[in-house]
């Protein structure tokens, strides 16, 4: 196995880590998809750095938005206690 080949099939490895993890654990996506996509975007004309790529950018997508929506959680949960003590 070349080294260029190795490079596209972890690229892939990581893109499909970093989705699965994404729903659940959005820093080992994030650490996951950044290099998966490094790498993929290093050796990007394969076709499995193709969709190593892919698959890494929607983790980080995925990822992002459940940070984003878990900050709003935080957000709503400790905000609505002035509110409450206020009444």
């Amino acid at each position: 196995m070349t080294e260029k080949k190795k490079l596209c099939v972890s690229s892939l490895v990581l893109g499909i880590v970093g989705t699965v993890f994404s729903f659940f654990v959005p820093a080992v996506a994030y650490s996951c998809s950044v290099t998966g996509l490094a790498l993929g975007v290093k050796k990007r004309k394969k076709l499995s750095s193709s969709a190593g790529i892919a698959l890494n950018i929607t983790a980080l997508v995925i990822a992002a938005v459940n940070s984003v929506c878990g900050i709003l959680m935080t957000i709503k949960m400790f905000g609505s206690e002035d509110t409450e003590e206020k009444e």
